[in-house]
C-alpha cells in the first residue's frame, strides 16, 4: 500500500513458463500460516493448451457472493479415509503407481481421493451438463524420482520426465487425458501435505479434475482466459470439498482444519505478485482463487458451470511501473505503513460513516495484554480494539509487526480496519455481538479497501492511497490467522467465513455490509 504520488502506467509480469506444451505456474516460496511454522512451496498447474486471447476488463459487473453463512459443524483433525477395498472395477486401474513406488502417509487418502471424483462427476456431470460421464481415459501417475515406468508425454514429448512434475507440482493433460502429481519426498505436494494435512492432496487433485470436465465439456477448445478456466477449476475443488465435509463422500471425511487447508492450497497456488490475471497462462490472485473455491462450496456445481461465461469479478492484481516490491516500510513516520492506513482510514471514514465519527489516533502497545481500556470494543485477538472514551486505536505491535514480516504490509491494514471497523459500528448504535459483530467488521474493512482499488483509468476515487499488488492476499493471509479454529466456535467467524465477509465488502461495498448480518 502506498501514498498516490503520481499516475503511473500499469505493466504485467510473467508468471508462467510453457514447457513440453503444458502451461504451468512456477514454483516459488511463499509464507502460510498456522498450524505449522510456513515455508512451503506453490503447486498447481493449469489445462495445457489455452490460446492467447485478448484481455478482458479487470473489472466486472457486480456479482453477488456467496453470503458468509457458516459451514457446516464439522470435527477437527485429519480427514478420516477408509481405503477403500471394494473399488468398483471400473475404477480400479485409475491409479498408475509403478513398479517402485515408496509408500506415503497419503496414499490411500489419494487413491479414494481419485474413485470419489469419479462417482461424482458420474452421478453429477450429467444433471449440471445434460450429457453423459466420460471416465478419464488415461490414467493418473504418480511422478516420483526412482520411477522406471513412463509417465506420457504432453504436447509432443514422448515422455514426461519427473524433473518437469516436480518443477509444477501437478497437472491435467487434455492429449491424453491424464492427470501427473509429484509424489517425491522432497516436492511440492509432499511437503505441504505433512505441514498442512493430506487433504492438500485433494485439492489439489479435485482441481486438475476440474480440467479434465473443462476437456468434456469442450472449454479448453474454446477462446477462453486462462484465468477464467482455473477459477472455474477452483470453484469445482470447493464444491467436492464441501461434499467430503457433509460427509457424502465415498471413503473419505473432511472437518474444518480440511477447510482451512484448502483455503491455504489457494493461497499456496496464487499468481505471483504482480501478474497481470490476464496475461497468457495467468491464473489469479489468492483473493481471486479463494473466491472461486469458496462459490463452489456455498453455491455447488450449477455455479461453476456457468463461471465460463458468468466468471467472478477479478481485482486488477497488477504491478504500477515504479514499484518494487509493493511494500511500504514498517513504522509510524510519514510514508511509513502504520501513519499511511491510519490516515486513510480516518479520511475515508469520516466521508463514508452512516454517523460522525473522531478522528482516531494509534497507539502502539508491547502485547496483546496492552490492549484494555474501559470501554474497549473488539477482540485483542485481531491485534487491535477501539477505545471510544479517548477516540484512540490500540494496536499490538507485536501481532502486527510479525503478520507485516510473514505477509506483506497490508495485513497491518486489515488488523487497523477492523478496530476503525468497530468504531463504526459503535458510532452507528450496532447491536450486534459475537461473530455477527466480527462478519461485519471484516465486511467493513473490505468496503474500505474497495475505495483504494484502481479503477481502469490507474486512480482511486478519494486520490489519497492506493492498494498494490499482493496487498489483498496479504489482507485474506491475515483473516486465516485470527479465524476461529471451528465453525462452531462463533466467537470472531472462521476463516472460512471471514474471508467471504470480506471479500463481499471488496467487492459490493459499504451498502452490501449493510445486509450482511441477515
Amino acid at each position: 500500500m502506498r501514498r498516490i504520488a503520481a499516475v503511473a502506467v500499469v505493466v504485467g509480469l510473467a508468471g508462467c513458463a510453457v514447457t513440453s506444451g503444458v502451461r504451468t505456474e512456477q514454483a516459488r516460496q511463499v509464507v502460510l500460516p498456522p498450524p505449522t511454522e510456513p515455508s512451503t512451496t506453490a503447486p498447481v498447474t493449469p489445462p495445457p493448451t489455452n490460446p492467447t486471447v485478448p484481455a478482458p476488463p479487470s473489472t466486472a459487473p457486480p456479482v453477488t457472493e456467496p453470503p458468509a453463512t457458516e459451514p457446516p459443524s464439522t470435527t477437527d483433525g485429519p480427514p478420516g479415509t477408509v481405503p477403500p477395498d471394494s473399488v468398483p472395477p471400473e475404477l480400479a486401474d485409475i491409479l498408475d503407481p509403478g513398479d517402485a513406488k515408496p509408500r506415503r502417509p497419503y496414499d490411500d487418502f489419494v487413491l479414494a481421493t481419485l474413485v470419489d471424483l469419479q462417482l461424482w462427476w458420474g452421478e453429477n456431470f450429467p444433471a449440471v451438463f445434460g450429457e453423459p460421464f466420460e471416465p478419464l481415459q488415461g490414467a493418473v501417475y504418480p511422478a516420483y524420482p526412482q520411477r522406471a515406468d513412463g509417465i506420457p508425454g504432453c504436447g509432443g514429448a514422448k515422455e514426461t520426465t519427473y524433473e518437469e512434475v516436480s518443477e509444477f507440482g501437478a497437472f491435467y493433460c487434455a492429449e491424453g487425458d491424464f492427470m501427473v502429481y509429484d509424489d517425491g519426498e522432497d516436492g511440492i505436494l509432499f511437503t505441504l501435505a505433512d505441514e498442512f494435512g493430506q487433504s492438500v492432496l485433494g485439492v489439489v487433485l479435485a482441481h486438475e479434475f476440474g480440467h479434465a470436465i473443462q476437456a468434456r465439456t469442450g472449454v479448453l477448445a474454446r477462446n477462453v482466459p486462462t484465468v477464467v478456466t482455473e477459477q472455474q477449476a477452483d470453484c469445482f475443488a470447493g464444491a467436492w470439498v464441501r461434499r467430503a465435509v457433509d460427509g457424502e463422500a465415498t471413503g473419505l471425511t473432511m472437518g474444518d482444519e480440511d477447510i482451512r487447508t484448502g483455503l491455504t492450497a489457494m493461497i499456496a497456488v496464487r499468481d505471483p505478485v504482480g501478474t497481470d490475471p490476464f496475461a497468457p497462462g495467468g491464473h489469479g490472485s489468492a483473493f481471486d482463487r479463494v473466491g472461486a473455491f469458496q462459490v463452489g462450496f456455498t453455491d455447488g456445481l450449477k455455479r461453476c458451470a456457468r463461471l465460463i461465461d458468468d466468471p467472478l469479478p477479478l481485482v486488477p492484481t497488477s504491478f504500477r511501473l515504479g514499484d518494487t516490491d509493493g511494500n511500504a516500510d514498517y513504522g509510524f513516520g510519514d510514508g511509513q505503513i502504520v501513519s499511511i492506513i491510519r490516515d486513510d482510514l480516518n479520511d475515508f471514514w469520516s466521508r463514508a460513516a452512516p454517523e460522525a465519527l473522531p478522528e482516531l489516533a494509534v497507539v502502539a502497545v508491547d502485547s496483546a495484554d496492552g490492549l484494555t481500556c474501559p470501554d474497549a470494543l473488539g477482540s485483542p485477538v485481531t491485534g487491535a480494539v477501539y477505545c471510544p472514551g479517548a477516540a484512540q486505536v490500540l494496536y499490538d505491535e507485536s501481532t502486527g509487526f510479525d503478520l507485516y514480516q510473514r505477509f506483506g504490509d497490508f495485513s497491518i491494514g486489515y488488523v487497523l480496519g477492523g478496530a476503525w471497523s468497530e468504531a463504526v459500528q459503535h458510532a452507528a448504535g450496532s447491536e450486534l455481538v459475537g461473530e455477527e459483530r466480527a462478519l461485519l467488521d471484516d465486511c467493513l474493512v473490505g468496503a474500505w479497501v474497495a475505495d483504494i482499488v484502481p479503477g481502469p483509468d490507474g486512480t482511486t476515487p478519494r486520490g489519497a492511497a492506493e492498494i498494490e499488488p499482493g496487498d489483498l492476499d496479504e489482507a485474506i493471509q491475515a483473516a486465516l490467522v485470527v479465524g476461529d479454529d471451528r465453525s462452531e466456535d462463533d466467537v470472531l467467524g472462521s476463516a472460512f467465513e471471514k474471508i467471504a465477509s470480506f471479500r463481499v465488502g471488496v467487492l459490493q461495498g459499504l451498502d452490501a455490509c449493510a445486509a450482511l448480518p441477515d
